[in-house]
């Protein structure tokens, strides 16, 4: 295998629009034109990226009882430093049919097929290209001709090594009374370690600002059981069901060491007024993190004695405040068949899981969410008062009373835990399908037809849900945000729309 990327990019500024309606640098005053970035002279912007593998894979069966396969992968990439970028990794698995090897094991019909499978893999993934070298770049430390190139803020690494996961699988594959039932259960481990973090900051020491390096691990494991039905199988009518269940759970190993143990390794992409996508070593990689209140020994909230507004650890301080990963999904899939109608509709249900309500948090600062309604009634907040007893065995408790309406720090200061819910649950009809097929003698006549068939889709008809937003399925960024991402982010987010499709399917 061998792949060579290449970007080429070209930009052009100028002023003094010839024509309000166009929208080429061609409608700019000719002696207003320019190009910009590393385009001076007309030269692209060039991002190359290559890499070269060899890879082979050998499999052994053995009277179809057993089965072994091994892979292995031999890689150089160019983003990697010439002394690290040669690598390899391997792959195995094996497969054993128990029912086939213990016939004894089967049950008359109760247990028809047994197997047992097992699998090792180890994978490398790759820093950016030039993020292990030192080039120039236009800093715009001038607005004439010709421009100054100089050293980026970004702290090249020449000792980077490519970034290596290892997984391995256990499962194992069970049908039951004439394969009516079918179950199967696996369970993972993956392990990633020399993770490339880039684009932390460190000691300005260094002599930059941004740093890439290989300083990050952590452990994803995860169970998933997926078990098939058959309760009816007639001539007519057929009824299939399917669940899938899903349980993970991950943990922070290690982060660069220039971060403080309880500080975040954050993605800047996912950064919503304070509360961003943080990672903190020994939390869950679906962490969120953001300001907290602050509270005594005892985990009451302490009381500004002056004012009675809760004390919290103010914007730009960040702390784990939520955790989005969820504690299971079961996903129902179910199909039934009469004749030539098919009925199929998909549950999806989630339960655990917390969301951040960026949308609740702006409105209270304007004053227009539902919990500033009650502004003109005064309130006591529950807590202890911030003095010298607060961490004894009798704090003094608060009996300070305040006006919302006339003190408007108190929703302007309450920290971004208050905005999170906990333990968000959803069940939702993900889609559900109506079809019917056109028997064959109704098409008979039509002889380039084979099959003719209609059918209507909905999506997302059905939601039950204890989230008090808009939609607990929301995401503050696109797909493409690297990480963990945005999900379980709402800041503005729309609710998934309600979809109708009708179509017509032919074959030929």
């Amino acid at each position: 295998m061998w792949e060579d990327f290449e970007t080429q990019q070209f930009a052009i500024y100028g002023t003094n629009l010839i024509d309000s309606t166009g929208k080429d640098s061609s409608n700019t005053a000719v002696n207003t034109r320019r190009r910009l970035l590393r385009n001076y002279n007309g030269l692209p912007n060039l991002n190359i990226f290559r890499e070269l593998a060899y890879f082979g894979e050998a499999s052994i069966g053995y009277k179809n009882l057993a089965f072994l396969t091994y892979s292995h992968r031999f890689e150089k990439a160019s983003p990697i430093p010439i002394k690290n970028n040669n690598y390899n990794y391997p792959g195995a698995s094996l497969s054993l049919i128990m029912s086939d090897i213990f016939p004894g094991i089967k049950s008359g019909d109760i247990l028809n097929y047994a197997k047992l499978r097992a699998s090792l893999a180890q994978t490398a993934r790759l820093n950016d290209p030039y993020s292990n070298q030192s080039f120039f770049v236009n800093n715009f430390s001038s607005t004439t001709l010709p421009v100054t190139y100089t050293y980026n803020y970004t702290n090249a690494n020449p000792n980077l090594q490519p970034e290596q996961q290892k997984t391995y699988e256990i499962g194992t594959e069970l049908r039951f009374l004439k394969n009516a039932i079918s179950l199967d259960v696996s369970y993972y481990n993956t392990y990633c370690y020399r993770q490339i973090a880039q684009l932390f900051r460190a000691s300005y020491a260094t002599g930059f600002i941004l740093n890439t390096q290989n300083a990050a691990s952590l452990r994803n494991q995860g169970l998933e059981i997926t078990l098939n039905a058959t309760p009816i199988k007639q001539n007519e009518f057929n009824w299939n069901i399917t669940f899938n269940f899903n349980h993970m759970w991950s943990k922070v190993l290690t982060l660069p060491s220039s971060i403080d143990v309880l500080k975040d390794f954050y993605n800047s992409d996912t950064y919503i007024s304070n509360v961003r996508a943080g990672l903190v070593r020994g939390y869950s990689t679906g962490t969120l993190t953001g300001s907290k209140y602050q509270r005594n020994n005892a985990g009451q909230i302490l009381i500004d004695p002056n004012t009675g507004v809760p004390l919290t650890s103010g914007s730009g301080t960040n702390f784990v405040i939520a955790d989005r990963t969820p504690k299971f999904t079961l996903g129902t899939l179910n199909n039934l068949s009469y004749k030539n109608w098919n009925l199929s509709f998909l549950w999806d249900l989630k339960v655990g899981g917390d969301i951040y309500n960026g949308t609740d948090q702006l409105l209270t600062n304007l004053g227009k969410s539902a919990r500033t309604s009650n502004r003109s009634t005064p309130i006591v907040v529950k807590g202890v008062i911030n003095d010298a007893y607060a961490n004894t065995a009798t704090p003094t408790v608060n009996t300070l009373a305040i006006v919302p309406k006339y003190l408007t720090s108190y929703y302007t200061s309450l920290p971004d835990e208050e905005y999170v819910q906990k333990n968000v649950n959803w069940l939702r009809l993900r889609d559900v399908t109506l079809s019917y097929t056109l028997a064959q003698n109704a098409i008979r006549k039509l002889k380039v037809i084979n099959s003719l068939s209609f059918f209507v889709t909905g999506t997302d008809l059905v939601l039950i849900t204890n989230y008090y937003g808009v939609d607990p399925a929301v995401n503050a960024n696109n797909p493409g945000t690297s990480g963990v991402g945005g999900f379980g982010m709402d800041m503005g987010s729309v609710a998934t729309p309600l979809g109708l499709n009708f179509g017509l399917r032919v074959r030929f």
